[in-house]
């Protein structure tokens, strides 16, 4: 850097070095339980869509399969979800992809909870 460059409009000599931008991450834990929630609802959503079709009612029995793996996965993506909102609210870091998380996990394990809680009439 030469002479010229250092010196400012006014002629006052600037030796501070001009603070870069630190680029902020992704938010991995809430990316992974986006996409640990998106891989458990698709077959759900299959089921759901394929059984209303009348010729494929049989396919109901699948539910007993995917129900309990939809609340096993939404506990993990839940705690992957908490765990990364935390650790980016303190880093002041992005964190939206962990509430997305969050989310997705009381829509994974409402069935579960809609079994267990709703009415036994």
């Amino acid at each position: 850097m030469t002479e010229e460059d250092r010196m400012t409009a006014d002629g006052a000599r600037t030796d501070a070095a001009v603070p870069t931008a630190r680029r902020r991450g992704v938010d991995v834990l809430g990316l992974i339980g986006v996409i640990l929630a998106g891989l458990a609802l698709l077959p759900s959503l299959a089921v759901f869509l394929i059984g209303l079709i009348p010729e494929m009612n049989a396919i109901w029995w699948l539910g007993i399969l995917i129900i309990p793996a939809l609340g096993i996965v939404g506990a993990v993506v839940a705690v992957l979800g908490v765990i990364g909102l935390i650790l980016g609210i303190r880093a002041r870091g992005r964190y939206a992809l962990s509430i997305v998380a969050i989310v997705l996990a009381i829509v994974l394990i409402a069935p579960i909870a809609l079994l267990y809680f709703g009415s036994a009439v």
